[in-house]
């Protein structure tokens, strides 16, 4: 188009126009037009081209093996994505553990052996160092997870018994000191289920699952999952016919599992379920990145689901794996 104040001047001053004059003015506006939406194209074309390519290098080194890997029937092995590489934790840590959490500074572990009636939790050093229990001597502990900022743990504490659910309880890392969060019924026995509980994303609360009602032990058919402050109070419900529930670290996203073993993701502001996996499934975890769940399966092996294409892949035989980083997992292969 014209520019405005030249058509104007035209219009509205007596001047000499040369004939043609105007049509020539329109022809050159509407030159400069085009070269300027062909220059915007170019723009997005270079710029998709470059997120292409950036999209690409990240993927690539997050790439996975083609063929899953065999990894040995020890406790404690790290496996690295990429290269199939494994490498065992210190034989101490090793050794004593069927469940492992690494901090997310990398620097710590929490781990505790199943499934003896006395099985605390323990949190070292990750070379092995100043290994030191922090669940309560005369009970057992189970299945600890750390705070995203690393600065507690929590984790089941449950009576001898074993069959009592006990409660949750949150280990400050700097002051060493325990707080019970729930006060679950303990006149029932339960068998020995666990609560498996896990961090928000935002530290301040404590994700944990627990059967609905009362039936005989080992039998516990119905779970749903509950929410509670990290500094204790009353539970609230998140979903009723859920167990196995975990957070996005990015806090958009809850992963559980439903009633009929579907791994489902939905919102953390609830929706329907979006089925990724079916089977007898357990221990999802979220990579750090929130771009991946790893999972185990009954029926064989250790699995890595890609979020956006719904794709898993088998990476390893074995228990359960927790995530080191967004490229390692730490396998575990419980003694029942």
């Amino acid at each position: 188009m014209p520019d405005v104040q030249e058509v104007f001047r035209m219009a509205t001053q007596k001047v000499d126009q040369e004939p043609g004059a105007h049509e020539r003015l329109v022809v050159r506006q509407r030159k400069a037009d085009r070269n300027r939406r062909i220059g915007a194209i170019v723009t997005v074309v270079v710029l998709v081209a470059i997120a292409a390519a950036a999209f690409a290098l990240v993927r690539s080194d997050r790439s996975l093996p083609a063929t899953h890997i065999p990894i040995p029937n020890a406790n404690g092995t790290m496996l690295d994505l990429s290269t199939g590489k494994t490498t065992a934790l210190p034989a101490n840590i090793a050794t004593s553990g069927d469940y492992y959490a690494v901090s997310p500074d990398h620097k710590l572990v929490a781990f505790n052996a199943c499934c003896s009636t006395n099985s605390p939790v323990y949190v070292a050093n990750i070379d092995g160092t100043q290994e030191h229990q922090v669940s309560s001597g005369a009970d057992a502990g189970f299945a600890a997870q750390w705070s995203p900022d690393g600065s507690m743990l929590v984790y089941q504490q449950r009576p001898n018994t074993r069959e009592r659910l006990g409660n949750l309880f949150v280990w400050n890392a700097a002051t060493g000191q325990r707080t019970r969060v729930t006060n679950v019924d303990q006149t029932h026995t339960w068998g020995y289920w666990a609560m498996l509980p896990s961090f928000s994303a935002d530290g301040k609360s404590i994700l944990f699952q627990l059967p609905r009602g009362w039936s005989p032990p080992d039998n516990n058919q119905s779970e749903d999952l509950w929410s509670v402050p990290v500094t204790g109070g009353k539970p609230t419900l998140v979903r009723r016919n859920a167990g196995s529930g975990y957070y996005s670290p990015d806090g958009r996203w809850l992963t559980y599992l439903s009633q009929d073993n579907r791994l489902c993701i939905t919102s953390v502001q609830g929706g329907t379920c979006r089925r990724v996996a079916q089977g007898d499934l357990g221990w999802m975890r979220w990579s750090p990145d929130s771009t991946r769940i790893s999972y185990s399966s009954d029926s064989g092996g250790i699995y890595v689901l890609d979020v956006a294409t719904g794709v898993p892949t088998k990476v390893a035989e074995g228990g359960h794996a927790e995530w080191l980083d967004n490229n390692t997992l730490v396998v575990a292969h419980p003694a029942t």
